[in-house]
């Protein structure tokens, strides 16, 4: 077991775990504490610091050994950015995608250390009867990158209206989606007041009332273009839940059950995430969701197998040992 004092700041300065950057220091601090180290936040008399945030956030003392961990969603960032990093001793990346995009801009060593999973996202066999309604759900409004509004379209056009089919979309205090005419000259209102099988909840949940909200629904889907980790689908494929969502950044993207196709695309959004991102597959993703609906029980079943899958590759303990052992070496050969 590792005995060391780390310094972590960043997320960890709150650890709100309603939000992903707070639950993932959570679970951060927890396992590295279970391997021996002794986090603490913001001490400047730990000799390693890590900062998990982005980098404009970062928060070293003076002559800490730097470690700056940070996700990200496109192929390039903020000019600024450049220099706080390269000003690390090392960067942490938190998936194969991330690290790739870093390797093109930055000149110090980067490491891949990704998330997990815990044990309470526990698998669960389901299966409909014919007539059962079938519920989908998507987490991630007002983060327009995560297009709830690709997956309200898609629905609305497949199923609005209809009685055994609902969409839930899980906002963080704020729901951007709308109803648009087939031409999308003509705002027609908010979905869940055009559509009675689409309900908004946009009030922020505690970790057991999430719990809730995935065990309820039947099909995960996330056309998103970009993530620095990837937190709810994994949570949804370890729960075997069906999932719908965007392969190409996604480190699990062999265990999806069905993994959506994307191209290269400039970034709509090149004000918060500049130069090029993965845009999801429409016609795709309208293909699974009517797929789902026809054989549910046999992608139900690939999606309860992958599930013990997803709990051993990314067992919170698993994915941490690889970075006690680098912070062990780092402790060794450089203090």
């Amino acid at each position: 077991k590792a005995k060391m004092d780390i310094s972590f700041s960043g997320a960890p300065d709150y650890m709100d775990r309603m939000v992903g950057f707070g639950n993932a220091s959570h679970y951060i601090f927890d396992n590295l504490n279970k391997f021996g180290v002794n986090c603490k936040v913001r001490d400047k008399d730990c000799k390693i610091g890590i900062s998990f945030s982005q980098p404009f956030q970062y928060k070293f003392a003076k002559d800490q050994y730097r470690i700056g961990y940070t996700p990200w969603e496109s192929t390039d960032f903020p000019i600024s950015w450049t220099k706080i990093m390269n000003s690390c001793d090392e960067i942490w990346a938190t998936s194969p995608w991330v690290e790739d995009i870093y390797s093109k801009k930055l000149n110090v060593p980067i490491f891949v250390y990704e998330h997990g999973i815990d044990h309470a996202w526990s698998p669960s066999k389901r299966f409909k009867m014919p007539d059962e309604k079938i519920r989908f759900l998507h987490i991630g409004e007002p983060a327009s990158r995560k297009d709830a509004q690709m997956v309200v379209d898609v629905f609305a056009e497949l199923y609005g209206n209809n009685p055994k089919y609902e969409l839930i979309i899980k906002a963080s205090g704020k729901n951007l989606t709308k109803i648009y005419n087939p031409d999308r000259a003509v705002f027609l209102g908010h979905p869940s007041a055009v559509y009675k099988n689409i309900k908004v909840i946009d009030k922020m949940l505690t970790v057991d009332q999430m719990f809730d909200l995935y065990r309820m629904c039947d099909v995960f889907v996330y056309p998103s273009w970009g993530e620095g980790f990837g937190f709810n689908p994994l949570q949804a494929m370890g729960m075997g839940i069906p999932t719908i969502c965007t392969s190409g950044w996604a480190t699990y993207s062999k265990y999806i059950t069905m993994p959506l196709d994307s191209q290269i695309y400039p970034s709509p959004w090149a004000e918060t995430h500049p130069g090029y991102m993965l845009k999801p597959n429409k016609d795709q993703l309208k293909h699974y969701m009517k797929e789902i609906t026809k054989d549910y029980d046999k992608y139900a079943q690939l999606a309860f197998k992958n599930s013990f899958i997803i709990h051993d590759l990314w067992d919170w303990e698993k994915v941490t040992e690889p970075a006690v052992k680098r912070l062990e070496k780092i402790y060794n050969s450089k203090l």
